[in-house]
């Protein structure tokens, strides 16, 4: 019989999950829905995943739909197939880790008792006594995890050594964690360390203004969507991440630092007491950095009453010029947005930039293109490194693409 066709994803983002097998346990929560896709990232990865399904869980989320996800039958009703001694018991080749995501109170109460009456909390027994790693994500409203025994369940699931990743407290809802969240944790028990695990990470991100007088700004189009990507990214490959961003139209995600610095002048002092403090493994200049500001910005609000403004600008300092100057050890990596360029020209205006940088790599992308423009999910960029030699991330999604790029960086940083 062929492979199923849903497997064509696994290791198409990385391969730290290769050959790891991961059981995950679905139980009754509407953040059911969030486990497809949660699959598939782990899946992306290099990872197996085996679904098992509390019978609440199937109320709410169809079989199917996560057999298609995985390309595995989910498990829903324990069988003369003893599936979950077949997975995480005592057989020669088992299941490296169970992820319950997410788990209810109901779920977790069972599993701080040692009940199994279900499918997903017989598996969290099994692969207990066995050994094998347990993850539990919780999920659930807000009263209910607030309740002091809930509380204590979840203490004496850590106490016995199941990882517990706390939830979301948002709208009266303790939400599952982010996936990249779950996907962070379980890298970091099953991944080997890569080159920019356990390092800092420094991202420039969003877009920077100029004040030409308290209440008007003149300023770059830039949403810092592919900044905060990169910021996900890497966060996923262990890394300690660091935002330097201007106005951003999307949040910074949970566990990375964010530094705010509005205008050029303060990106640039805290880029350099930065980079001079932590000597960064990798340098990531991703922001809209303003080109030029006014020479003698107003104090107060300009009037329009005479119906004409003439302002003198000058340019603003290049960041990413002094970034190896303050630590020639940075992988520094350039960030170009051109407009209306043939792919000849945007190569070569890609290399002279890096070039004037001395960067170790570019991203460049022309955002005249469909689907490459700042207000965008997508992106795609044209990526060249100091021998000349050039690649293209193909579009994709701005989160796929800071994957992929990170991807490159470590194979590089290998070298």
């Amino acid at each position: 019989m062929n492979e199923h066709p849903s497997v064509d994803i696994v290791g198409t983002v990385s391969q730290r999950l290769a050959g790891k097998t991961i059981v995950l346990g679905v139980t009754g929560s509407v953040a059911a829905v969030r486990s497809v896709d949660l699959a598939r990232l782990l899946m992306r990865h290099g990872a197996q995943v085996y679904p098992v399904m509390t019978h609440g869980a199937t109320q709410l989320l169809h079989p199917n739909l996560l057999e298609w996800a995985t390309g595995h039958k989910p498990i829903t009703d324990l069988t003369g197939q003893i599936e979950h001694v077949g997975l995480v018991g005592n057989v020669p080749v088992r299941a490296d880790l169970l992820l319950v995501a997410p788990a209810t109170a109901n779920t977790v109460g069972k599993i701080a008792t040692g009940i199994d009456d279900t499918p997903v909390t017989t598996f969290v027994t099994t692969a207990f006594g066995e050994g094998v790693p347990v993850v539990v994500v919780p999920a659930m409203h807000q009263s209910m995890y607030a309740h002091p025994f809930v509380i204590q369940n979840l203490a004496k699931l850590q106490a016995a050594g199941i990882l517990v990743l706390g939830s979301r407290v948002e709208e009266g809802k303790a939400k599952m964690a982010a996936n990249e969240e779950i996907l962070s944790a379980v890298l970091e028990l099953l991944a080997p360390r890569g080159p920019l695990s356990g390092q800092t990470v420094i991202i420039t991100a969003g877009r920077t203004v100029e004040y030409l007088d308290p209440i008007r700004v003149i300023t770059n189009n830039s949403t810092g969507k592919m900044g905060v990507a990169l910021a996900r990214a890497a966060l996923t490959l262990g890394s300690r991440v660091i935002v330097v961003a201007g106005k951003l139209s999307v949040p910074v995600p949970t566990g990375a630092e964010l530094i705010v610095a509005e205008t050029a002048a303060a990106m640039e002092l805290a880029c350099r007491n930065l980079v001079e403090e932590h000597k960064p493994r990798l340098f990531l200049a991703a922001a809209a950095v303003g080109d030029w500001r006014p020479v003698n910005p107003s104090a107060s609000k300009v009037s329009t009453s005479s119906g004409r403004l003439i302002i003198e600008f000058e340019p603003t300092p290049k960041i990413v010029d002094q970034v190896k100057a303050w630590s020639p050890s940075t992988f520094l990596v350039v960030f170009r947005a051109q407009s209306g360029l043939s792919d000849e020209d945007l190569l070569s205006d890609a290399v002279a930039r890096l070039i004037k940088a001395k960067g170790d790599l570019i991203a460049s992308n022309d955002t005249s293109r469909p689907g490459e423009g700042f207000e965008a999910e997508t992106n795609c960029l044209l990526l060249v490194d100091t021998k000349g030699s050039w690649e293209r991330l193909e579009l994709a999604t701005k989160l796929e693409v800071a994957q992929s790029l990170l991807a490159k960086i470590e194979r590089m940083l290998y070298i």
